[in-house]
């Protein structure tokens, strides 16, 4: 294989990744927008469109291994970058298995909203031990969309710069793992305030059902946690395959 079919081979590698990137944000978009308006329709288009990311994932394993058959030996950044195409494909299809997740909790959650219907959940007020900020089912809502907008913009600036090679930008998204850390932990505060025996009584009073909802919404806040975590093991490979070298603060995401 010449060097100008390798590079072409190599280019067409690069377009699957950003493609399964693309197919990946788009599930955790669809996801979000079913949790916000209860529509389990668009829930389970999330959960077909998974084999879809599956199977990509598949393709581009088994494009980076033929190139590695075929070429070995390899110059040392083309041997860096398929054997970390092998690992960032993997952490983009695990983002993927997380969109189906929240997915499949949208529609597990289903039979548990109010019987009026309404797609948005009801207050359950839950005064804190002072009676004032009280925590609600509704405000929690809130704060798993903007967790949700943060793992989507972490994720989005990761494949723009696994596109250009910018190594600066990969050590930038550590940082944006933070940020989605911290929202995270915000978000589970309240859903497991509102789980207290002292919140969750009168919470039980009003709706024998939130207890249930709650736990659901703290697997996907979970979820959308662990995209971020994926995120900073694809910059990390991104920057050893640039520069040789790996960098330290890597979640290792499972």
């Amino acid at each position: 294989m010449t060097r100008t079919v390798l590079d072409k081979e190599l280019q067409e590698l690069d377009d699957q990744i950003v493609r399964l990137g693309s197919l990946v944000d788009e599930a955790l978009c669809k996801a979000l927008e079913a949790l916000d308006s209860g529509d389990i329709a668009e829930a389970g288009m999330v959960i077909e469109g998974d084999a879809i990311i599956d199977s990509l994932r598949a393709a581009i394993e088994e494009h980076a291994i033929r190139l590695l058959t075929l070429q070995q030996p390899l110059g040392g950044r083309d041997l860096r970058y398929l054997t970390s195409a092998l690992s960032i494909a993997g952490d983009l299809e695990r983002i993927g298995d997380g969109g189906a997740g929240i997915a499949q909790n949208i529609l597990r959650m289903a039979p548990l909203r109010r019987s009026n219907g309404s797609a948005q959940p009801a207050e359950s007020i839950t005064p804190d031990k002072n009676g004032d900020n009280p925590i609600t089912e509704e405000a929690i809502m809130r704060g798993i969309q903007e967790l949700g907008k943060e793992a989507r913009r972490v994720l989005q600036g990761t494949m723009k710069a696994f596109k250009d090679r910018d190594v600066s930008a990969a050590r930038y998204i550590w940082e944006e793992d933070d940020v989605v850390d911290v929202r995270y932990h915000l978000v589970r505060h309240d859903l497991m305030a509102l789980m207290t025996g002292a919140r969750a009584i009168p919470a039980l009073q009003s709706d024998s059902l939130i207890l249930q909802r709650a736990t659901y919404l703290l697997w996907i806040a979970h979820k959308l946690e662990r995209v971020a975590d994926h995120c900073t093991n694809i910059s990390e490979r991104l920057i050893f395959t640039v520069e040789g070298e790996a960098s330290v603060g890597s979640s290792e995401a499972k």
